[in-house]
């Protein structure tokens, strides 16, 4: 899931980003439906404005092996990297862009948002925006398995992998 939880400007602002997004990804290589809604705190009765953004897909289908962190791995065994069929998944690389999409979208909208998603390869929310700091820098932790293969563990954002920011 990819949430986009509007901070200030309440509904109003929610459906000018959804209408600057929807116009922005029209013009990507990335495809995505962004459905409105509403996000409650545990005990709250005023909720947050919010897009949940799904399924995101790219427009041409292009080789791909998996949404993990790093390079591909090589087989131990045959000494070559794993065989990509394609599809319109997208990859580390792919997300890292389209995080940059949405943050440009709300840096110029001047909108107070925090945006996360939670991939399937890590426990948490990886975040994408806090308030009007953009994540400019995404990195993995690498660690290895009793074989020996390098496994990458995404970083999911520590505050010195956000840009300051004022809207």
């Amino acid at each position: 899931m990819y949430t986009i939880k509007i901070l200030r400007g309440g509904l109003e602002k929610r459906d000018q980003v959804i209408k600057a997004l929807t116009e922005r990804l029209e013009r990507s290589r990335f495809t995505a439906r962004l459905e409105p809604a509403t996000i409650y705190a545990r005990g709250s009765v005023e909720g947050f404005p919010a897009i949940f953004v799904k399924p995101v897909r790219l427009r041409q289908a292009k080789p791909y092996c998996g949404q993990h962190a790093g390079e591909c791995q090589i087989n131990p065994f045959t000494k070559e990297p794993p065989r990509k069929p394609n599809a319109k998944y997208l990859e580390f690389a792919d997300w890292v862009e389209f995080h940059g999409v949405v943050n440009a979208v709300l840096n110029r909208l001047r909108v107070h948002a925090d945006v996360w998603s939670t991939p399937t390869e890590t426990r948490g929310k990886m975040w994408i925006r806090k308030d009007t700091r953009a994540r400019v820098r995404y990195d993995s932790d690498t660690e290895y398995d009793v074989y020996g293969r390098a496994v990458h563990t995404w970083n999911l954002g520590t505050d010195d992998q956000f840009a300051g920011g004022a809207a």
